[in-house]
């Protein structure tokens, strides 16, 4: 099928840098774009009439956990464990996830996916699916839903255990256990990258960069080589885990993925906020610090500012890292998987760390969302439209309430759009969301499902905390009940 698009303002890509192109428009045809420009000449088979939209690339989510994040929505806000500076990993979070049964799970994934799908979002680093859903159960909800996923089983040799109350440390398993892990992803790649007419491409997750063994780290690294697959993993998330990195090591989280050559052009580290020079880890870079081995090793950084707005922390910052030449993207992580909100937080919490109204551009977090997405899991056919690029495409109107006045939309887009303004949304060059309605889903139905099912698993904490609390106590209300 072809189709033409009007766009009163297109974001083109000239080949090496977006460019802003008004009254315009891009032709599609198959699931490639074919044309970008002022005008075309030839035919189509439908247009699409953006006459007061921004057309741009699909943004390009870089860490999120589609079958558990909506379980943190109405529970972890205004809440974290002072003695974890904050964090609600290893105590609220482990509670709440424990508390889940294993139907949620396929519920909480569709309803991901649809969140992500209306605010533009149209690739993802998806960690967890095929751990919770299986792999066939994983692909059968993206390819319903309509999403391009870079998907693939966790791998790990090591887990986290809490002792002496406050004491979280790393249990080591056998090294089988970390390269069996390894042998899973590598057979979910071969059966399934490039499925779906290319929507799922495989990668590699190494869990955590405190449960992953150096040998284990070697292993990852020589076989995403020898598959040519992205990697992610999560590391610099937060003070527990540097601190304990420095015990176990005497390095920090980027010194020790340096150290097993893991830190490469391939890999995507979740978060990475806790290095060297952070305020919160008192520990002061020597030299370039990690910011230096992240920009000298090619890795990228997703920052995912939203879920560490809410403990009181924040990367320092968007620009920093930009300037000292780091990759950055942008993910959500946790709920809302709204990327439209995180696009924002990221330009505004940047502003805050540097004391800088020129920290944190619209440009800067736009290319974020794109351009370093694409980088990042390396793809040079995603987040652009130019001709041959994959038509993941989404069209945002700039005519409503929320939007006007427009003189810079990309600044209207990360400053002032909400994910309503989000009408049109195209995967593989098939429209996923038309007049901001997802067309591949009951939205109606899965909100309901994921009421009911976040309803259980609050009846359900106290079985799961390790205080036996009940959620109003790990969670309490921002209000009093009123009975009367």
């Amino acid at each position: 099928m072809s189709f033409g698009i009007k766009g009163k303002f297109i974001v083109g890509f000239d080949g090496e840098e977006h460019r802003l192109l008004e009254d315009g428009v891009v032709v599609v045809e198959g699931r490639r774009i074919k044309h970008v420009g002022k005008t075309y000449s030839g035919e189509v088979e439908r247009w699409i009439d953006a006459s007061k939209g921004l057309v741009m690339p699909g943004l390009i989510n870089t860490h999120i956990h589609a079958s558990s994040s909506p379980k943190d929505k109405s529970f972890l806000e205004d809440v974290g464990a002072r003695h974890f500076y904050m964090s609600s990993l290893g105590e609220n979070l482990t509670a709440l996830g424990m508390s889940m049964r294993n139907e949620d799970k396929e519920t909480f994934a569709r309803y991901s996916l649809a969140e992500c799908l209306l605010s533009g979002n149209t690739t993802l680093v998806e960690i967890g699916m095929v751990g919770s859903l299986g792999a066939e159960g994983a692909v059968k909800v993206i390819d319903e839903v309509g999403i391009r996923a870079l998907e693939g089983p966790g791998i790990r040799d090591g887990t986290w255990e809490r002792t002496q109350g406050a004491n979280i440390q790393t249990k080591w398993f056998e090294p089988e256990v970390g390269l069996k892990g390894l042998e899973e992803a590598e057979e979910f790649a071969k059966r399934y990258d490039g499925a779906l007419d290319g929507r799922i491409i495989a990668a590699f997750y190494p869990d955590k960069v405190d449960t992953c063994s150096e040998g284990l780290q070697r292993s990852v690294k020589e076989k995403a080589d020898e598959l040519g697959l992205p990697v992610s993993i999560h590391a610099g998330q937060w003070v527990v885990e540097f601190q304990n990195m420095l015990r176990m090591y005497r390095k920090t989280p980027v010194e020790f993925l340096h150290h097993t050559g893991l830190l490469c052009p391939r890999l995507i580290i979740g978060h990475g906020w806790a290095i060297s020079g952070h305020p919160l880890v008192a520990y002061p870079p020597v030299g370039g610090g990690d910011l230096q081995l992240l920009a000298e090793s090619g890795a990228t950084v997703s920052h995912d500012p939203v879920v560490f707005v809410k403990r009181g922390n924040k990367l320092h910052s968007h620009s920093r890292y930009l300037a000292a030449g780091v990759n950055v993207s942008i993910g959500t992580d946790s709920a809302p998987q709204d990327m439209l909100n995180e696009m924002r937080m990221a330009s505004y919490v940047s502003k805050l760390a540097d004391w800088d109204c020129h920290s944190g551009t619209s440009r800067e977090v736009f290319y974020s969302a794109t351009l370093g997405g694409a980088k990042g899991i390396g793809r040079s056919d995603l987040g652009r439209l130019a001709p041959g690029a994959l038509a993941d495409i989404a069209i945002v109107d700039m005519s409503g309430i929320n939007a006007v006045p427009v003189r810079d939309p990309i600044r209207n887009l990360v400053n002032s759009c909400q994910r309503s303004d989000v009408k049109t949304v195209i995967v593989n060059g098939k429209i996923v969301v038309e007049d901001g309605r997802l067309l591949t889903a009951d939205q109606g139905k899965i909100a309901e499902e994921v009421q009911r099912a976040a309803e259980g698993i609050y009846e359900r904490i106290p079985e799961n905390h390790y205080l036996n609390l009940k959620a109003d106590e790990v969670s309490p209300q921002s209000l009093k009940p009123w009975r009367g």
